[in-house]
């Protein structure tokens, strides 16, 4: 009774009569009700037959003859008669005239059945409810697999583990280790496929050309599926995990890494493996994985050998002896499996000079300088003339922006060399690295992004996410839309983590390797996630900058670029200690927000620029978003702006104009004031330049606002001096959230479910309420 009781206070919605006529009278566009709203509700509930049923039928299925007749005769009582059959209704409501009474006295009142009558929903769960107890169907026929006699069953099982070698000379040097395995040719009978042939198979599941069926989608397959042996016809099949597939993403280069999800993997089959039989992980060792790992993979195979991986009971053995006591699955009526063929990127002929010794990260300045060169034939030029993969990759990613993928390069004597395929020539020296095989991460991150490379598991570390009533937002995360409330297919995936992502193109790549590491660890260690409702990808990059930042002493866009250049086991092991001090974490993001301000013992005048009188009478508070947009799309600013930005800098040691993680963004005041005057046109192109880069146009218009803002705060106390960088991104969204909480004081501590609003409502209001709330965060930001 109390699980009915709960169930209806969920699902309760309060119906009128009025006027002979049933009223709904909650507001139907919300898809929630307010917390303040529900206490208005109490004790007139509607009540759903509907739930009755769930207990009738759980009393079959458990065998309580007694709850299964008492909820029995309970739906024989609150059905109706329509036309001599007895139905149920959706829900019993409260009449409105006897709402008061209700209210004074519970269930004293009498209810009435709604219109809907009967639900078929609860109807059909009715009859069978009663045929199951008059014996016209047995408990078997509903549920042939017998799957509600574990529900609750948790049924721990030993991992079995197959180590395979890539062939008889890697096998020799294993053995010289103590580690016994098999080679590929040693196990036939039994054939070893990848993981994409598994998918491939399932493909032709429900396809029927004469019905137009196309059969399931190509999606790779989860470890309790590939760990499973597989019947095909007269064959046995074992299939390796899609971990290891060789067209991996360059998440599995780091082989700490992948050690980190084998163990993980290891954990979840053995946490929800249900079926007959004990896992099979099958394991395929390369000369690739030892040369570069192999610290790593043998304390993986050592631990493996001693039976324990973590808390995981494992045994390693010859798959021929693991097959007799193995989960079994069979594809007999499938036809011929076909294997998929994948062009060799590494043997490719190569167009660019490479020299390990010459290749070394650019400064802050060189990137600016490639990023605002806009003369396609001259940076061709430079790129025939590099060895630095840093200087060649930043020169590429100039052409695709203004060329695009397709350019050709004019590179090849007797062929086309477009742009992009001097870009996967780049991500393939990065991902083989300098003389110690280190990969040059930054690197592969941003030929990653520019090539759009996407991980084959990411769809499915969404879902994962997801089914543990967790949100997802991506990118920064103004607005509502950056929210994944539900499964996406990978094409609009990708498209929402590009649209929201920031102006740094490893953005997108980076956040596809935060969602993969939050599934592991979602699934490894839920306990990181017990008070996180939505995983804001956005702001966990972020808190990783930070403490980055923090603890080498150095600023958050030269923190943004030691993060890029991190392995990506480095960067998962750092998520989860940011996970596990989140709490914290919004601590150590202020505190480096925070400003220094020195006024000479004076008190600041927080002064609000004055809008145009004539503009600001005339424009309506609807209006200021298009007129933003307008200005923003123009980029237009006032006569005298270039010199108020010349007077901000001269009373801080920095702006940051746009992606505060992006350090070409930032202006240095010290080197601007010796090397250029105030009315000097490459200033002015210099600021104009990070302003275009800004894509929305109401934020480019901020940005304007707010330098204009701190321009006029500055100009009235003459003593004004700020130690740090002032950061737009900061200063604008503080001076959002202020402006939001002073409008709604009342939800305080809820600014993060609300913050799309808070941003749309910032973009319409006049620039009096805009330069009043960049005063306000200036403020805050300095007390």
């Amino acid at each position: 009774q109390k699980i009915v009781d709960r169930l209806q206070g969920n699902y309760g919605c309060i119906r009128f009569l009025r006027d002979g006529h049933q009223t709904v009278v909650e507001d139907t566009s919300r898809l929630h009700y307010e917390p303040t709203e529900l206490k208005a509700f109490e004790d007139i509930e509607c009540e759903w037959p509907l739930f009755f049923t769930y207990l009738a039928l759980d009393g079959v299925f458990r065998g309580d003859q007694k709850q299964t007749d008492f909820y029995l005769e309970k739906l024989a009582e609150v059905a109706v008669e329509r036309d001599g059959l007895m139905l149920l209704p959706e829900v019993y409501f409260v009449p409105e005239g006897a709402i008061e009474a209700e209210k004074a006295v519970p269930k004293s009142q009498v209810r009435e059945p709604n219109e809907n009558v009967p639900l078929v929903w609860a109807q059909s769960l009715y009859y069978l409810a009663r045929m199951l107890n008059e014996g016209l169907l047995l408990v078997a026929d509903v549920d042939p697999l017998g799957a509600h006699r574990r529900v609750g069953y948790v049924r721990r099982a030993t991992v079995q583990v197959a180590l395979l070698a890539e062939d008889e000379p890697l096998q020799l040097r294993l053995a010289a280790y103590n580690i016994a395995t098999q080679t590929v040719s040693q196990v036939e009978p039994i054939q070893v496929r990848p993981a994409r042939d598994l998918a491939l198979a399932y493909t032709r599941l429900g396809q029927n050309e004469k019905l137009g069926l196309s059969g399931r989608p190509m999606r790779l397959m989860r470890s309790l599926t590939t760990s499973k042996v597989f019947r095909v016809r007269d064959r046995s099949m074992v299939f390796l995990p899609a971990f290891l597939d060789e067209q991996k993403f360059y998440l599995t280069l780091d082989y700490h890494f992948l050690v980190s999800s084998i163990k993980g993997e290891l954990a979840y089959i053995h946490r929800h493996w249900r079926q007959l039989g004990r896992p099979v992980m099958t394991l395929l060792i390369t000369h690739e994985m030892l040369d570069r790992g192999e610290d790593a993979v043998l304390g993986l195979v050592q631990e493996l050998q001693d039976g324990l991986c973590g808390d995981v009971p494992v045994k390693v053995g010859p798959l021929s002896q693991l097959m007799l006591t193995a989960g079994r699955d069979r594809l007999d009526f499938l036809p011929e499996l076909e294997t998929l063929k994948f062009l060799d990127l590494n043997h490719l002929m190569q167009f660019l000079n490479f020299k390990a010794m010459n290749t070394k990260p650019l400064t802050q300045f060189q990137e600016l300088r490639l990023e605002r060169e806009m003369i396609p034939s001259t940076l061709v030029r430079m790129l025939k003339a590099s060895q630095n993969l840093y200087e060649q990759i930043e020169i590429l990613a100039g052409l695709v922006r203004l060329k695009g993928l397709v350019f050709d390069t004019g590179i090849g004597t007797d062929q086309p060399v477009m742009v992009g395929r001097l870009i996967e020539e780049i991500y393939n020296k990065a991902r083989r690295g300098d003389e110690n095989g280190q990969p040059y991460w930054g690197i592969v991150r941003r030929a990653a992004g520019l090539l759009d490379k996407v991980d084959a598991n990411l769809a499915d570390a969404v879902v994962d996410i997801l089914v543990r009533q967790k949100r997802i937002a991506v990118g920064r995360a103004y607005s509502e839309d950056s929210l994944i409330r539900d499964p996406l297919p990978l094409p609009e995936l990708l498209e929402k983590i590009r649209h929201f992502c920031r102006e740094d193109i490893r953005d997108r790549v980076l956040s596809q390797e935060i969602l993969i590491y939050v599934n592991l660890l979602i699934k490894s260690d839920p306990s990181l996630f017990k008070n996180l409702l939505t995983v804001r990808v956005g702001y966990l990059i972020l808190l990783l900058t930070s403490e980055l930042a923090r603890s080498s002493g150095v600023t958050q866009d030269e923190a943004y670029e030691m993060l890029m250049g991190l392995s990506p086991y480095e960067i998962y092991e750092r998520l989860r200690g940011t996970l596990e001090g989140y709490e914290s974490g919004y601590e150590v993001l202020r505190s480096q927000e925070s400003l220094h301000l020195k006024v000479g013992g004076s008190l600041v005048d927080w002064v609000v620029a004055e809008a145009e009188p004539v503009v600001e009478a005339e424009t309506e508070a609807e209006d200021w978003l298009r007129v933003r947009q307008v200005k923003g799309v123009s980029g237009a600013v006032g006569d005298e702006f270039y010199e108020r930005v010349w007077l901000v800098l001269e009373r801080c040691k920095g702006l940051v104009i746009g992606d505060k993680l992006e350090r070409r963004n930032r202006l240095e005041s010290e080197l601007i004031l010796s090397e250029m005057t105030r009315g000097e046109a490459t200033f002015a192109l210099q600021v104009e330049h990070l302003l275009n880069k800004i894509q929305a146009p109401e934020y480019r218009s901020a940005n304007v606002e707010a330098l204009m803002e701190l321009a006029a705060i500055v100009e009235r106390n003459p003593e004004f001096r700020i130690e740090e960088y002032v950061v737009l991104d900061i200063l604008i969204g503080h001076g959002v959230r202020l402006a939001w909480l002073k409008r709604n004081p009342e939800r305080g501590d809820r600014y993060d479910e609300f913050k799309g609003v808070a941003w749309s409502e910032f973009y319409r209001s006049s620039p009096y309420v805009v330069a009043g709330a960049v005063a306000d965060a200036m403020r805050y930001l300095t007390e």
